[in-house]
């Protein structure tokens, strides 16, 4: 028999059985609000240490950045620092593969693989919850896991110089995403999904085999710079005018050939860099872009400018060499802050453009 509460109950009784379901659910309780590390194999770390050595792989130590701040590099090989390691710098060890095991270091907030020769990343990538940041450029990665898409805190994502040919379908689920660097791959195409990284401040892709870019990408609100240059585009989406916070566009060596008239909604635009395409004619509204400082537009098949250039009032660089173009339009003489106009020798300059050529402003090519 027992006794609780001043009641006798039996211990084969309906109630005793009652008693015991709820001490266990209560015991139950206490584990989970004061959780405690029940696995007592921790062979994996002996697995990581074992790899480090046979890759040799520093001990963990410090590099001076400067300004009272450094950055790590190497492994520790003490089991406690380890488990709370928040940044691990891994770069240019030479190293082939990458054990699952790291992935149980679920305090990493940056991981830095930099100039490896990995072929590919678990998927247990998934478990690093925390990360913040992830570097895994000049590798030889071919094609990413999907559960990438599941680091719901990833900010900066730099993928740059591998030979990736494809995006997972659903990386628009890296709603923290902020960088993406994706320079020198073999992509072709780009998944819809990329338009729905709202956070999306920076995104380089030139250096591919693009033929064109996703139709919503103007849903990327907060994107202030797209360098696509180097690639195979025949055209831009209109969209693409819905970028209103964009200030650096770098569309060089395409093969373009005319532009949408929503390439004046870009306001913001301070960098324009069009060079080495096929373009015929520049839609007038180019005038709008009134922060513009830089337009590059050699190496095209222009005849002709627009005649309302001179709204362009803060442009300092603008290079028009090896184009057709017959005559320079009076308005260019207008712009007061250009300091570097570039033009063919065939190119005939009227008397209004004397200051210009005094101040040495005019480059012949």
């Amino acid at each position: 028999m027992t006794s609780r509460a001043g009641l006798i109950i039996r211990n084969n009784s309906s109630y005793m059985e009652l008693y015991k379901s709820k001490t266990l659910i209560a015991y139950t309780q206490k584990i989970l609000n004061n959780p405690i590390d029940i696995s007592m194999d921790d062979s994996w770390v002996d697995r990581i240490f074992d790899w480090a050595d046979e890759n040799k792989i520093d001990e963990l130590y410090f590099i001076e950045k400067g300004f009272n701040s450094k950055y790590p590099r190497g492994l520790p090989r003490d089991k406690q620092t380890l488990l709370n390691l928040e940044e691990l710098n891994l770069s240019k060890y030479n190293l082939t593969y990458l054990p699952k095991e790291i992935c149980n270091l679920t305090k990493l907030k940056k991981l830095h693989l930099y100039k490896n020769r990995l072929r590919f990343i678990p998927r247990e990538i998934n478990n690093l919850q925390m990360l913040v940041e992830l570097s895994l450029s000049k590798n030889n990665l071919s094609r990413l896991p999907d559960e990438i898409c599941e680091l719901k805190n990833l900010e900066v994502l730099a993928l740059f110089e591998n030979s990736i040919t494809s995006l997972p379908s659903k990386i628009g689920q890296l709603k923290s995403l902020i960088k993406l660097n994706l320079l020198g791959n073999e992509l072709r195409l780009l998944p819809s999904s990329i338009c729905q990284l709202e956070k999306l401040d920076s995104l380089s892709i030139f250096d591919n085999k693009l033929e064109s870019l996703p139709s919503e990408i103007g849903k990327l609100q907060n994107l202030t710079e797209l360098l696509v240059n180097h690639n195979f585009l025949l055209e831009l989406p209109e969209s693409i005018g819905e970028l209103k916070k964009l200030k650096v566009l770098w569309l060089y060596e395409n093969k373009l050939e005319k532009l949408p008239s929503s390439i004046g909604n870009l306001t913001e635009l301070t960098d324009l860099w069009l060079y080495s395409n096929n373009l015929k004619t520049i839609p007038s509204e180019i005038s709008n872009l009134s922060n513009l400082k830089e337009l590059w537009l050699s190496n095209n098949c222009l005849i002709n400018l627009p005649h309302n250039l001179d709204s362009l009032k803060r442009l300092k660089e603008f290079n028009l060499s090896n184009n057709n173009i017959a005559h320079l339009p009076i308005e260019l003489s207008y712009l007061k802050d250009l300091s570097w106009l570039e033009v063919d020798k065939s190119v005939p300059i009227g008397n209004e453009f004397d200051d210009f050529i005094q101040k040495s402003i005019i480059k012949f090519s």
